[in-house]
């Protein structure tokens, strides 16, 4: 009997148990940005971007992300790990990305690849460092698992990259920097990897808000993630009710609200009427 490998004894598995694998490389990098016109910082971030990439797939499917560590700058911490918040790691818990937990920091010039399942979860999700504060300093991105028998699917019209909307933290120096203190403030609030910076003596920057369109009369499924470090937000459309639908990445009955307060970490998805 000729030798099988272990990897062609996944694939005949996976294949056999009608699983799609998502197969991502995710370089983890420094750049400078400069997301809220104060002037640029030096940065930990995924793919290059504030926020990182968007990383997507189906409920039932198998994940690969091949994380490579391409730190240099000092003054940041040049280890890292990626934790995938909100997913279960049911069965796979050395890819949970908890550094000292469950495995050890990438090192610079290294790479580790997540490999796990997502069989019986979908919804809004997020990834970032579980490495000290190390996600502070820009490594966060959105994550979303689709159903596509997706029971509040008769709800909405659009459901895609244009409607996730971040909420993030912005600091001006390094998270390592022993003058934040405990209790670093942070300097704005970027939505979309995007904000503006009010001064001391009141004057306010001139960078670019995000925007994001919509059409009369369509619905969208709006996916809100707080990607913050500490503060929480209240988020509201102003004229415009939502109907939540999601919360943590588990389905919710209806419930329509003006505004969500909404914690680090917290994810909730909302239908959207675009009415006017």
């Amino acid at each position: 009997m000729p030798l099988i490998s272990k990897a062609a004894i996944f694939l005949i598995i996976a294949s056999a148990a009608g699983i799609h694998a998502k197969s991502v490389n995710l370089p983890i990098v420094n750049t400078q940005l400069n997301p809220n016109g104060f002037g640029s910082r030096s940065t930990v971030v995924a793919g290059g971007t504030f926020p990182g990439p968007l990383i997507s797939g189906n409920k039932g499917d198998n994940f690969q992300i091949n994380v490579e560590d391409k730190l240099t700058a000092n003054t940041m911490l040049t280890s890292t790990t990626v934790h995938w918040h909100g997913l279960y790691q049911k069965g796979s818990n050395w890819a949970d990305g908890t550094a000292m937990v469950t495995q050890c920091p990438i090192d610079p010039g290294n790479s580790f690849t997540y490999n796990f399942n997502v069989p019986d979860q979908a919804g809004t999700y997020w990834y970032h460092s579980h490495l000290g504060n190390q996600y502070c300093d820009g490594l966060r991105g959105p994550f979303v698992v689709y159903d596509p028998v997706d029971p509040f699917k008769h709800m909405y019209d659009v459901d895609d990259e244009s409607t996730i909307i971040t909420l993030a933290d912005w600091y001006h120096t390094v998270s390592t920097n022993p003058s934040n203190g405990p209790f670093p403030l942070s300097n704005s609030v970027l939505i979309n990897g995007k904000g503006r910076y009010s001064g001391q003596n009141g004057v306010v920057t001139k960078s670019n808000l995000s925007v994001i369109s919509v059409q009369p009369g369509k619905r969208y499924r709006m996916r809100l993630i707080s990607m913050s470090c500490d503060p929480n937000f209240t988020f509201s459309i102003d004229g415009h009710n939502m109907t939540i639908i999601e919360v943590d990445g588990v389905n919710h009955q209806p419930l329509t609200v003006d505004s969500i307060q909404i914690l680090a970490g917290q994810r909730y998805c909302k239908g959207y009427l675009n009415n006017q």
